[in-house]
């Protein structure tokens, strides 16, 4: 029945005159919608593989199984190698809260916390509220030499992520700048749910800096405030590299008038290790296979070339696209669009165009094609967190799709990021919708490409435009960008 009310919604679809053949795209969309291995192939990746952190083995071994779905479709894929400038990898956390009441809380490390010394730490807990400069002011020099406890409201959308990293960033701040040794950050998800991110600054944070289940911290919050006293004794030991390698995988259907001209479509396949990295991103990895395997299948021959990048190391820091512009840096003037889908599985409603008015205009044009599938919106505003990132730095037209929560921010990064959170049924639309898109961009007449990659002048008048500068510091990519090694010179 599913299927049937998909093929009458198919119907209603005004297909786009830019394809090549004007089956292509139609095909395109009802194979996508139809019976494939999509499903099987996302459960696979998050029970097979699980997790899959850039430098550990299970993320080698995942890339190794995204080459050999692309070669199993008879796509041409290759393996690109990149560096990644800082590795860190929690190894174990082992804490424990003593003093007026003794108990083992939940907390996980974010990435890039500093690690204890070898004995580890024992350091008083000072209550700072929200963290705001007047609750630090209130405590005064209490913070110093300590572990801050610090509340957060309860996080279940995508706004609230954003505004919970830019909170964390302001905070991590403060406390450095009053003393602390480590951050406590209450969990802003319910029921013992932990998860984590990167810590502001990056690999240059230098605080011991932890997520503390919320009823935990809500445990501890309270014997403070009722005038008990509590010590936050913790070991955390974690591998560091300041360089290491990995790869991308990059699959590629030539183009059949202007092949030199590039459209890329990507997702990332690492993922945090509590998890399974399902929403997270394992369900737009299988996106990608599935529209080149579907492409393949129909003999659809695009008139530029699309390249399908399942991406590495994007929660470090985006280190794959950061890696595969520097190597494809020759070709950037003409990679004509990219895009990254890396919002979970929520129905996809439009894109991002990143700050690019001439771009909103087309993109609006090719959506046009998929608007009965529910893709209609284009907020032309510059997205900082995922793989578009270092292609906007270059000047790149790129795109991000934008979807429906669904439940992406409970989840978002967490322990239960798993194959049963993931809309299967969103998921197929959202290929369809992807696909026809891309396909769209692949076909356009040349005159319809009226952007062209930005020069360094218009992409610092971007970044200043939509003061970008914070949300950059936030993701720690800021040095990069300030002292020359990212972004167009």
């Amino acid at each position: 029945m599913k299927r049937m009310l998909l093929f009458f919604v198919c119907l209603l679809i005004g297909f786009n005159s830019y394809a090549q053949n004007p089956n292509d795209q139609s095909n395109l969309i009802m194979n996508l919608l139809g019976e494939t291995p999509i499903e099987e192939d996302l459960q696979e990746l998050c029970d097979v593989y699980g997790g899959r952190v850039t430098g550990t083995a299970v993320n080698i071994e995942s890339v190794e199984w995204g080459v050999e779905k692309f070669k199993t479709a008879g796509v041409e894929v290759n393996k690109e190698l990149f560096n990644i400038s800082s590795l860190w990898i929690d190894n174990a956390t082992i804490a424990k809260v003593s003093g007026a009441t003794n108990f083992t809380p939940k907390v996980v490390a974010k990435y890039y916390s500093k690690p204890t010394p070898n004995k580890g730490l024992k350091l008083p807990i000072v209550d700072v509220g929200y963290g705001t400069d007047e609750d630090f002011a209130k405590v005064g020099d209490k913070v110093k030499g300590a572990f801050i406890l610090v509340e957060a409201d309860l996080c279940l959308d995508v706004d609230g992520l954003f505004e919970e990293y830019s909170n964390a960033a302001m905070i991590d701040a403060r406390a450095a700048k009053a003393g602390a040794i480590g951050v406590l950050n209450m969990a802003s998800r319910p029921k013992k749910l932990l998860y984590r991110f990167i810590a502001s600054e990056g690999a240059d944070h230098g605080l011991v800096n932890l997520v503390m289940a919320r009823e935990d911290a809500k445990r501890c919050q309270r014997i403070l405030r009722n005038g008990g006293d509590l010590d936050f004794e913790v070991k955390l030991e974690v591998s560091k590299e300041k360089e290491s390698a990995s790869y991308n995988v990059i699959a590629e259907i030539k183009g059949s008038e202007r092949p030199e001209e590039i459209i890329i479509i990507g997702a990332h396949l690492d993922s945090w290790g509590l998890g399974t990295g399902a929403n997270d991103n394992g369900c737009n990895v299988v996106m990608m296979i599935d529209i080149a395997r579907q492409m393949k299948r129909l003999n659809i021959q695009p008139k530029r070339t699309i390249r399908f990048a399942l991406w590495n190391g994007e929660e470090q820091g985006y280190f794959g696209s950061w890696g595969y512009v520097k190597s494809h840096r020759k070709e950037l003037d003409k990679h004509i669009m990219t895009m990254s889908v890396d919002i979970g599985s929520g129905a996809i409603t439009g894109f991002f165009t990143n700050g690019r008015p001439e771009m909103a205009a087309i993109t609006k044009e090719v959506m046009q094609s998929v608007s009965g599938l529910g893709a209609k919106s284009i907020l032309d505003i510059p997205i900082v967190g995922t793989d578009n990132f270092d292609f906007m730095l270059e000047g790149v037209g790129n795109l991000v799709a934008s979807h429906k929560p669904f439940n992406y921010g409970l989840n978002y990064h967490a322990s239960s990021d798993t194959y049963d959170k993931v809309d299967l049924e969103a998921l197929k639309v959202n290929s369809a919708i992807v696909a026809a898109v891309t396909l769209g961009f692949a076909n356009l007449p040349t005159e319809k490409v009226s952007w062209k990659r930005q020069t360094h002048k218009e992409v610092v008048d971007l970044i200043n435009e939509f003061n970008l500068e914070f949300s950059m510091r936030m993701f720690g990519v800021w040095k990069d960008w300030e002292s020359g090694e990212r972004g167009r010179k």
